[in-house]
């Protein structure tokens, strides 16, 4: 009975984070939803060099090594992934309000 009350708690809880649109930890942000961003920031952009922070040491930002041929930056309060060429944004990784390099 314990087993059955505590499997009900677990799908209500479920539910309600589906019902407000809350995504799971672990899931890494691309597609469609990627594209949006509350800055403004969409994968795809050409963004002006003088507004793009490119990273120049990622450890302090937890990040790898670059990505193939990409940089990481901060741009409008979001760490991105750019193009170091054209500026392009490849990816939106999260939010990140503070320049730490």
């Amino acid at each position: 009975m314990a087993r059955a009350a505590s499997l009900a708690q677990i799908l209500v809880v479920a539910a309600a984070f589906t019902a407000v649109g809350i995504r799971g930890f672990s899931q890494s942000e691309s597609g469609p939803a990627a594209a949006q961003s509350t800055a403004g920031i969409a994968v795809g952009d050409i963004l002006p060099a003088d507004q793009v922070h490119i990273i120049t040491e990622p450890g302090l930002y937890g990040l790898g090594r670059n990505v193939g041929n990409s940089e990481y930056a901060v741009a409008s309060g979001q760490l991105i992934r750019v193009d170091p060429k054209t500026m392009k944004v490849l990816s939106i990784l999260r939010s990140q309000s503070t320049i730490l390099d």
